[in-house]
């Protein structure tokens, strides 16, 4: 029994210090990233499936870690692909291929002789609805269109202003967007640059059909919230794609995915459910049993981002700062290994970057439009006490009201940074009430030997209830053995008792 309450209290002490150390290191990731990699390699290389979103989602991947490739071959095949693209695709699809031009070194608005920006992003209406699929056609578009900062001109369908106005009015009232965790993770990732920018759109609610004024930052405030309490016991969110997702969005408002309280389930942080998905052989799975390519491309998009973030780089998607995450190891470079073809493999360097275009090249298939659609007008923010916004340098663009592009900097925002900071300083504050509580644990330990030594552990049982008490009884003298004179009596009075039994019966 004393043995079994030793061990007993060791672990109740010892096992809570050792789950809040369990966090993963840059070691292991960089582990994870070389293991999906080799699996790309073997299984699913890039250039047998050029412009899918398993092969576009691993160029990028790629470039934001700095890891050589042959960008100029993959480049070169999307000339045909971007030739292909028509109404019946989403616009999503073209919008992931525009930024993948941009991570293998070229410029989306001529691909091929066609300008992926404008069919794709501010003149998509004329072929077909930009929200079609829903948000995610303008999530995607504000996305492409701030991977490179590309300008708009006047004669187009739809500027920023109007994308941010379509992204805000297909959020629900419970926070979501289209009530879908990937489309809501897409749509913070692409509303985080402007999380500080000055201004409330007039929307009308695509749920309700409620008309309200509504800002970036409360978007993404209430999305975020969404997004942590629809979050399961085990870390993620149901499926692989909108746990990738939303460990990218965290990632670019600068919230750490493996650390913060608010990502924090049960059985692990928002990274731990990413990993379920993770596989032996090295690749991500989406239906937990066999690797896939886009699995696993999308995988390696968060992790990338995740630790983006971690050392202080820029969002995953904002290639005009082309900074690198940086290994004390390098990663293998990816092989490029296109069909039938010995020269697509010749040239494994990083992408340079091309000049801004001076002018925006106007669709040849369709004609400018003599009429361009105004934004509506937006009534100004009510004054709050929050921080003045962070400046920014470009101009206002046209529209509703003031709304400069994408920030410079790193991070996206200054608020998200002091919440990265207090979740760091609570991770903090976490390790040393580990370490306190592992020597209030040794302390334990010394205490119980030495109870044990001098045979006090009794009343401490006593105490905790695992040893009843013993009864005080009065003592009682042992019955002497019956005298021959005794059971002489006591046979004559069951004699007499007989008679007397006998008597009443007659």
């Amino acid at each position: 029994m004393k043995n079994r309450i030793i061990a007993l209290l060791c672990a109740i002490m010892i096992i809570p210090s050792i789950c809040v150390a369990a966090k993963y290191e840059e070691d292991d990731l960089q582990e994870i990233i070389e293991d999906a990699i080799e699996w790309k390699d073997e299984n699913d290389n890039p250039f047998y499936s050029i412009g899918t979103n398993s092969s576009n989602l691993y160029i990028i991947a790629l470039n934001r870690m700095g890891n050589s490739c042959d960008y100029a071959s993959y480049l070169s095949g999307l000339d045909g692909i971007a030739a292909g693209y028509g109404a019946e695709h989403n616009a999503s699809d073209m919008q992931r291929t525009a930024i993948a031009v941009v991570a293998s070194g070229g410029d989306p608005r001529n691909v091929g002789g066609r300008d992926l920006i404008a069919d794709g992003v501010y003149y998509r209406d004329a072929v077909s609805p930009i929200d079609k699929e829903g948000v995610n056609g303008y999530s995607w578009a504000l996305i492409a269109l701030d991977a490179g900062d590309y300008d708009i001109p006047d004669w187009a369908l739809k500027n920023r202003n109007d994308i941010i106005s379509g992204i805000l009015s297909h959020q629900n009232t419970n926070g979501s967007f289209d009530d879908d965790t990937y489309a809501t993770a897409a749509a913070v990732t692409a509303l985080a640059p402007y999380y500080y920018t000055s201004g409330a759109y007039t929307i009308t609610r695509s749920e309700t059909g409620q008309t309200l004024d509504l800002s970036p930052r409360d978007a993404v405030d209430k999305a975020i919230e969404y997004l942590s309490d629809s979050q399961t016991k085990d870390g993620d969110w149901g499926d692989l794609n909108s746990t990738a997702m939303t460990v990218i969005a965290l990632s670019t408002m600068g919230i750490n995915a493996d650390g913060d309280d608010r990502f924090t389930a049960k059985k692990g942080t928002a990274l731990d459910g990413l990993m379920m998905y993770k596989e032996s052989d090295g690749g991500f799975s989406a239906d937990l049993r066999n690797s896939d390519g886009e699995a696993t491309s999308i995988a390696l998009c968060a992790v990338v981002s995740h630790l983006r973030n971690s050392q202080g780089k820029a969002a995953i998607f904002n290639f005009r700062i082309g900074d690198t995450i940086t290994f004390k190891t390098p990663v293998p470079a990816a092989t490029a290994k296109a069909s039938g073809s010995s020269s697509s493999s010749s040239a494994t360097t990083k992408p340079k970057a091309t000049a801004k275009a001076s002018a925006t090249v106007k669709p040849t298939a369709t004609v400018k439009p003599l009429n361009t659609v105004q934004p509506k007008k937006t009534t100004a923010p009510k004054p709050s006490a929050s921080p003045t916004p962070k400046p920014t340098k470009r101009p206002a663009l046209v529209g509703p009201v003031e709304m400069p592009g994408p920030m410079p900097s790193p991070e996206p925002t200054a608020e998200p940074e002091k919440e990265n900071a207090n979740s760091s300083s609570k991770s903090n504050g976490a390790a040393s009430a580990s370490g306190i509580i592992a020597v209030l644990a040794l302390c334990a330990v010394i205490l119980i030997m030495y109870m044990k030594n001098n045979d006090k552990l009794s009343g401490l049982a006593k105490l905790l209830g695992l040893k009843k008490p013993v009864e005080d009884k009065p003592y009682k003298a042992k019955r002497h053995r019956k005298t021959e004179e005794h059971r002489r009596f006591e046979t004559r009075q069951r004699y007499k008792n007989r008679r007397k039994y006998n008597n009443r019966r007659r």
